[in-house]
């Protein structure tokens, strides 16, 4: 599978592909990160969303969820419905970018690709099962399922720590792709 998505990038690298990409997630982006959550914090008096939150327990999770108003928790399950599309849209176009990264640096990164797919995608799918916990939890109210929440909990932490790999790794391929052509050019 990873080879399909390595392949499928590479080879359609092109301003054709990428700049709608591009138009979608960060039109996406400004929609997930600004005003939904925004109006998200208005009408929970402050309070983001659980998946914007790191140090969540199952004991904060509920009292957040407690009190929440039916408009609330009408809002936050419209909004997930966009946080399954968001995460992959943006790490798609982020593979992109270093796809095409990877023409400005030795030929051995290329090898390491599958790591910029296998953690962009791990936090996309992770994503999508914290999604699912906290519709879950949100819509069983009153009840608290303690096990969920946990599940939940323990999915959210492996999305950042996915997400945190990603950024690592993309964080060095561009700074090698910048100090490679600053020393292609430099005579």
């Amino acid at each position: 599978m990873m080879r399909v998505i390595k392949k499928l990038i590479l080879e359609n690298l092109s301003l054709r592909v990428f700049l709608p990409l591009l138009a979608i997630a960060l039109t996406t982006t400004w929609y997930g990160l600004f005003w939904s959550k925004d109006y998200f914090e208005r009408l929970t008096g402050g309070t983001t969303f659980f998946d914007m939150q790191a140090a969540l327990t199952p004991a904060t999770l509920f009292e957040q969820l407690r009190t929440y108003s039916e408009d609330a928790i009408s809002f936050y399950i419209g909004w997930v419905v966009f946080d399954y599309l968001w995460p992959f849209i943006t790490f798609t176009t982020m593979l992109f970018i270093s796809g095409w990264l990877l023409k400005f640096v030795s030929e051995k990164w290329l090898h390491w690709f599958w790591l910029f797919i296998a953690a962009a995608y791990l936090t996309v799918m992770m994503d999508w099962g914290e999604n699912t916990g906290f519709i879950y939890l949100a819509l069983s109210r009153p009840m608290e399922p303690a096990l969920v929440a946990q599940i939940t909990l323990i999915i959210h932490a492996a999305k950042l720590f996915f997400n945190m790999v990603f950024n690592l790794a993309f964080w060095a391929l561009l700074f090698t792709a910048i100090i490679s052509q600053l020393r292609k050019d430099s005579p």
